[in-house]
């Protein structure tokens, strides 16, 4: 580790751990923002973006370092979305009041211990449910058990993509916003939930996920590509003229869209999905060589187009305990651009069939580079030697 590197750990191991004191000691959830420098003055509102965030987050950084108190933060998180911010069928609702009422406000409230809140009340929840918030919260649910192998957490994940899919897909492969929108539909609702399938596909391996993905990204390209480069946030309304008939483009949307059409491309070897990807770089190069500021966003998106993915296949069948201990490490292996696949002979080919595994007789996993795959592995616990002598060959 160079000391750049050195520094860059420092840094963020110092954020996380002054994080932590907005985390709720009582019912977990981190709360909206600190109102002084100091990390000690919360605004108690509890947004679902800032749990999903925290969650994804934290989980990232327990692979990393292993610190147990980065694990309690993100189970934690989990705990406090199944117990405040899930609907009966499975859904996510977008937030909690920082304050109980006009007179009982949050900086009294939460000093309380269980019993005493619950005496009072519990502040009101926002039961709105956006696909946007959801496919947030599959995602970091989805980080989470690939890190702990938490089943409760890839059950929250499956429940809530069933719920989007039966409530708010829209023809296409697309997503509404809300059950009734104004406007739209809009980029960020299908890209959130499009990834998300992604994320499912990872964490379980079940193709029909990937299929999602796929008819996810077809809806962005259909509905919002923009043929100056990169992608709209909503189309233009019927009849707009002027300003209005020119929606916006944001750096944030086209950069995980880059992200997310790249990393379906990995998955797949389907070429539109490059080519989808260096669209949206193309409105991320002009919007960015006009600003002095620093998007960590757009930085993210030009290394994983440039970059393959830290890539680990298991071969074996989907009921071999062998095959699942081994998708059980190689979801683990701490790197935020990663890519698991599980080849289960019985469902056919992969879906990138760019590279071919031997038969064997027995589950085994491979680690591969832009060039190479490493030789075969049988135990889970040498996974994360292998992939690491395989990144620095």
């Amino acid at each position: 580790m160079d000391e750049r590197d050195v520094r860059s750990e420092q840094r963020a191991r110092q954020t996380l751990d002054a994080n932590l004191k907005l985390i709720d000691p009582v019912w977990g959830g981190v709360y909206q923002y600190s109102a002084a420098p100091d990390w000690s003055s919360p605004h108690y509102e509890k947004l679902l973006s800032f749990q999903s965030d925290d969650m994804r987050l934290y989980s990232e950084a327990y692979a990393r370092w292993h610190d147990a108190r980065y694990l309690e933060a993100a189970l934690g998180f989990r705990r406090y979305l199944g117990a405040f911010l899930t609907s009966p069928e499975g859904a996510f609702y977008v937030s909690q009041d920082a304050d109980l009422s006009a007179g009982v406000t949050g900086h009294e409230y939460y000093l309380l211990d269980e019993s005493a809140r619950r005496r009072l009340g519990i502040p009101r929840v926002d039961r709105h449910e956006y696909a946007r918030e959801n496919g947030w919260a599959i995602r970091a649910l989805c980080t989470l058990h690939d890190v702990t192998g938490d089943q409760q957490a890839l059950a929250g994940a499956v429940r809530a993509a069933q719920w989007a899919l039966a409530q708010r897909a829209l023809p296409g492969g697309g997503f509404s916003h809300d059950a009734r929108d104004k406007g739209g539909p809009f980029l960020d609702d299908t890209l959130s939930m499009g990834r998300a399938f992604l994320a499912l596909y990872r964490s379980s391996g079940a193709r029909p996920w990937l299929a999602h993905a796929r008819a996810a990204l077809a809806y962005i390209s259909a509905n919002f590509r923009d043929a100056r480069g990169g992608y709209l946030s909503a189309p233009a309304p019927a009849g707009a003229i002027g300003v209005f008939a020119d929606p916006a483009r944001t750096l944030e949307q086209n950069a995980d869209m880059a992200r997310f059409a790249n990393l379906l491309h990995r998955y797949t070897a389907d070429d539109h999905y490059r080519e989808a990807a260096l669209h949206a770089v193309r409105f991320l190069a002009a919007a960015a060589a006009g600003s002095e500021e620093l998007h960590a966003e757009v930085l993210l998106a030009d290394r994983e187009l440039a970059n393959a993915p830290i890539h680990i296949t298991v071969v074996g069948g989907k009921g071999d305990p062998e095959a699942q201990r081994l998708h059980a490490a190689a979801l683990a292996f701490p790197a935020g651009y990663l890519q698991v696949d599980w080849w289960d002979r019985a469902e056919g080919p992969l879906p990138n069939p760019e590279i071919q595994y031997p038969q064997l007789k027995r589950a085994a996993a491979f680690a591969c580079t832009q060039s190479t795959c490493s030789t075969p592995v049988y135990e889970p616990g040498e996974i994360f030697a292998t992939v690491t002598a395989a990144l620095y060959q």
